[in-house]
């Protein structure tokens, strides 16, 4: 995935892995059910929450929530809320990224960060280390099963992936920062706990101000999808729209799943790419 930052002429490459894409995907499944589960007129207004689909001409986030008029041969796509997440990446270079799309679209409603990073960086087998011998005496390259099953381990955050003594993943910490828009953008310099929130979800779990704050943005997207359909039809029944038991529902223990299982898979790319 390529990002150009045209301020300083920068490309940024990012090679994708499946715990690079595993937080938000868990959020990815909350906002599609939260949309299924409101009784708006899906012909006339078309929600979709999508991975790897600009957001604007310079970001490609990991989470895209989209709202688009289909009444309206002039309506352009809404974007309410993007979500990109930091694996082996410097957040700095995370930050450009997400301010360039605020400076493009600084009617966005919420944007959601979430962090993983590793025990230990990520480095291939030494050379003539006993790791790199043990592979190399193989012949051949092992399959996805092979590989896994000598890890010995079923998939948890606190169980990096070893195989023959080399660490291929491992997890240290996985945290979340929302920030959700007020009268004026999305300053994601701020510290007003108004308007951003961060915690952590693992090792330890400290993420009620962020679930705290996806709430605040999900009601606030929420409201959009209200006055579009009074747009659309004025007799539409608000009441329903606003149902407070239809509720954005997240939960944790879905994205420590997806992070556990994925640590697997980048694994077994990062080995079979060394090999």
């Amino acid at each position: 995935r390529l990002t150009y930052i045209d301020s300083d002429s920068t490309l940024i490459v990012e090679m994708p892995s499946a715990v690079h894409e595993a937080p938000l995907t868990a959020l990815h499944s909350a906002f599609t059910c939260f949309f299924e589960n409101l009784p708006f007129n899906s012909a006339s207004i078309n929600a979709n929450v999508l991975s790897n689909v600009g957001a604007s001409n310079s970001l490609v986030p990991d989470l895209r929530v989209s709202f688009q008029n289909m009444r309206d041969l002039a309506a352009e796509v809404i974007v309410p809320v993007i979500g990109e997440t930091a694996f082996s990446q410097h957040i700095d270079v995370l930050m450009d990224k997400l301010q360039m799309a605020l400076d493009a679209d600084p009617s966005i409603i919420m944007v959601i960060m979430a962090v993983v990073t590793e025990s230990k960086r990520y480095s291939s087998p030494a050379k003539n280390s006993p790791s790199r011998m043990a592979f190399i005496c193989d012949g051949s390259i092992r399959s996805a099963t092979d590989f896994i099953t000598a890890s010995n381990v079923l998939p948890t955050l606190d169980a990096p992936v070893v195989v023959e003594g080399h660490t291929w993943c491992s997890v240290e910490s996985v945290s979340f920062k929302v920030w959700v828009r007020g009268d004026e953008a999305i300053d994601l310099e701020t510290r007003d706990p108004a308007f951003v929130a961060e915690g952590t979800l693992y090792p330890t779990d400290d993420m009620d101000s962020v679930l705290a704050m996806i709430k605040k943005g999900t009601d606030a997207m929420r409201e959009k999808i209200v006055s579009m359909a009074l747009a659309i039809d004025p007799d539409v029944d608000v009441v329903a729209l606003k149902d407070p038991s239809i509720k954005l529902s997240i939960k944790k223990g879905n994205i420590i799943t997806k992070i556990a299982g994925a640590m697997r898979e980048t694994a077994y790319c990062r080995y079979s790419a060394w090999y």
